[in-house]
C-alpha cells in the first residue's frame, strides 16, 4: 500500500497529498502567488543593494570625516582602557570619549594623529571643553614634556588639512582593522 504524504501549502498553508517532488503549493494558484512573492523579495534585495550604493554616492565629505572619527575615537578609546581620564584622571564611569588636545574643529590635520587623542571622560571632554590645561598636565605626567613640546610644535603646521574621501575612507577601514585585532587581544 502506498503512504499518502500530507504537505502544508506555502501560500495559503492548507494541507495538500503530495503528487510531485519538492511540491511547495497546492494548486497552480498558489504556485503562481508564491512564484510572484520570490520575485518580489528578489526585487527588494536587489533595490536594497542599489539603495546603499546610491546612499553611500550621496555621502558628503563631512559624512565620511564623522565616520572616520567614529572609529579612531573608539580604536583610542579602546587603546587608553585601562588608563584613567586624561585630564582629570577618573577611572570609573561609563561615559568616556576620545578627546583631542588640540580641537578637530580648530586643527583638522590633527583630527587623526594619535599622539592628539585620548580617552577622555565625558565631563572633561563635553561639559569643560576639553578641559585643556589639565589635559595638558595629564599629557606630561604620561608623556613627558618633550612629546608635548613636539605635538604643540607640529600644532600650527597641521592646523589646516582637507582629507579627501579616499583619505577618510582609508582612515575609517585602518581603524576598524585596529578595533578587530585588539578585540581579538582581549
Amino acid at each position: 500500500m502506498k503512504e499518502i504524504k500530507l504537505k502544508k501549502c506555502k501560500v495559503c498553508s492548507q494541507k495538500f497529498v503530495l503528487e510531485r517532488f519538492n511540491q511547495q503549493t497546492c494548486d497552480y494558484k498558489c504556485a503562481i502567488q508564491l512564484s510572484k512573492d520570490k520575485q518580489k523579495e528578489k526585487n527588494d534585495k536587489e533595490w536594497k543593494v542599489k539603495k546603499a550604493i546610491l546612499r553611500d554616492n550621496l555621502k558628503t565629505l563631512g559624512q565620511y570625516e564623522a565616520d572616520a572619527k567614529k572609529s579612531f575615537q573608539k580604536w583610542v578609546r579602546m587603546r587608553d582602557d585601562k588608563q584613567p581620564c586624561i585630564s582629570c584622571g577618573v577611572k570609573e564611569t561609563d561615559l568616556f570619549d576620545g578627546g583631542h588636545y588640540f580641537k578637530a574643529e580648530l586643527f583638522s590635520g590633527l583630527i587623526f594623529d594619535e599622539r592628539n587623542c585620548h580617552k577622555q571622560c565625558r565631563k572633561c571632554n563635553r561639559f569643560l571643553n576639553g578641559n585643556e590645561l589639565q589635559y595638558r598636565q595629564g599629557l606630561i605626567s604620561r608623556y613627558g614634556i618633550e612629546f608635548v613640546d613636539q605635538l604643540e610644535s607640529e600644532s600650527n603646521e597641521k592646523r589646516n588639512y582637507k582629507f579627501s574621501k579616499c583619505e577618510l575612507i582609508a582612515k575609517k577601514m585602518q581603524y576598524d582593522i585596529k578595533i578587530k585585532e585588539k578585540s581579538f587581544d582581549i
